[in-house]
């Protein structure tokens, strides 16, 4: 198929999305990024048929908005997943999307799966993902389904999800991860291709153990947390083995290695030894600190939805600081609890600045993605659950929202001197 066609790019916002529409528009196609930001709604159905009209070929790479991993308190290796709403996202959305192709007569419906997904079942996103699948299947459009394994670009947050303390706890599993570059060709070749009535599988060129990728990434970016390999280690919520993340006989490889992805990526993480070297004081567990602020975060819910205009900051038109609550600790000392959130529109960012030497700081992702850098460390990326601290006195060199696409929503627990006023201090360089 070398002829120009339009062609709708279903989530075409995100990491995937956005690559595969540069490159089917650099190849002279017709493209629709469509995703609720466009006013394409494939939940609710809205703006569908308008957006499909004429199309050849549907591409859909969305992903459920709820999709996140929670730890349960007390199980090291227990995690729950919003089951139901993922379930309910690709039902709808696939029903709704397959209908409105067939009535705009479009010829070719693509979408991007996970490998393993039939392996997966005890997950419910992997349930989810394989009611989506069957759902393709069963509908009278040509389709084609590309499952692709892990990306490159989530190694930061596999590390984050088996975080305990200083060490981060992984499975020994066979795993085939990928670019997201990669991915991204192959789909645009699957869809100025014909339809394959089936299922293609994409992969890495290098095939390896999970825990010792993480230990490579962590390598690289200087971080100074320690793996652990435990077979019973939970990956989002599974026990893996060595067929759980791999690909089947003949897939199509992308050509692009780990270690060429990290040389590019992450040059600036490439540090000396000596910086990996340094002293760095002890922080408290992101595990067992998220319970406790989620639970917090529950609890001044209504708190926050009552707050007044003055009491928060525009730190500028897209991000915005509010102090929700405020209190003296009875049984200590001359020391205060002051609850932040921080919200982020999509593409915002605080200012660089320095917390006071009074304040230990303990942060939660309510939802969305942050990106942090503490003092000259790596830059890292916290999802909707997970946590981070900060100790007195530390530099802020980064917090931004890490989508240009999405809002993201911070809760910061500040333990500081009563008498502090000033929780930032922004740099005037």
């Amino acid at each position: 198929m070398n002829k120009k066609m339009k062609i709708v790019v279903i989530g075409g916002s995100g990491l995937i999305g956005k690559k595969l529409v540069n490159n089917l528009r650099q190849q002279g196609h017709e493209i629709v990024a469509a995703s609720p930001s466009s006013g394409v709604n494939t939940l609710t159905g809205e703006g569908l048929a308008e957006a499909l009209a004429g199309a050849q070929v549907v591409v859909d790479v969305s992903n459920s908005p709820s999709f996140t991993f929670i730890p349960k308190r007390g199980a090291l290796y227990q995690w729950e997943s919003e089951d139901n709403a993922a379930m309910e996202f690709f039902e709808t959305s696939g029903r709704n999307l397959l209908a409105a192709e067939a009535a705009a007569g479009v010829g070719h419906h693509v979408a991007l799966s996970i490998v393993g997904t039939d392996r997966l079942q005890e997950s419910g996103y992997f349930r989810a993902k394989m009611a989506q699948e069957n759902l393709i299947k069963a509908s009278t459009i040509p389709y084609t389904i590309v499952r692709a394994t892990q990306f490159f670009e989530f190694v930061g947050g596999i590390a984050q999800s088996g975080t305990v303390g200083e060490t981060v706890h992984l499975s020994p599993a066979l795993m085939q991860p990928m670019a997201s570059d990669d991915v991204a060709n192959a789909l645009a070749e699957v869809t100025l291709g014909a339809p394959v009535q089936g299922i293609v599988e994409i992969a890495g060129p290098e095939r390896v153990r999970l825990d010792e990728l993480v230990g490579r990434f962590l390598r690289t970016t200087n971080d100074l947390r320690e793996v652990v390999t435990d077979v019973q280690a939970r990956y989002f919520g599974l026990v893996l083995n060595n067929q759980s993340l791999v690909p089947g006989d003949n897939p199509r490889i992308g050509p692009t290695f780990f270690e060429d992805w990290l040389n590019r990526s992450i040059p600036q993480q490439r540090a000396t030894k000596k910086a990996a070297a340094a002293p760095t004081p002890t922080r408290p567990s992101p595990q067992k600190i998220a319970p406790a602020l989620l639970l917090l975060a529950c609890g001044i819910g209504f708190a926050v939805l009552a707050v007044t205009r003055a009491s928060a900051l525009d730190l500028d038109d897209k991000s915005k600081v509010t102090l929700v609550y405020e209190h003296v600790l009875p049984n200590v000392a001359g020391k205060s609890i002051k609850g932040v959130l921080v919200e982020y529109k999509p593409g915002g960012s605080s200012p660089a600045h320095t917390h006071p030497k009074s304040a230990f700081i303990y942060a939660t992702v309510l939802s969305g993605a942050i990106r942090s850098q503490v003092n000259d460390g790596p830059v890292k990326v916290y999802r909707a659950g997970e946590s981070f601290s900060e100790m007195p006195g530390d530099h802020h060199g980064v917090s931004a929202n890490a989508s240009e696409t999405e809002p993201a929503r911070l809760l910061a627990v500040f333990v500081v001197d009563t008498k502090e006023k000033n929780l930032t201090m922004n740099d005037t360089k």
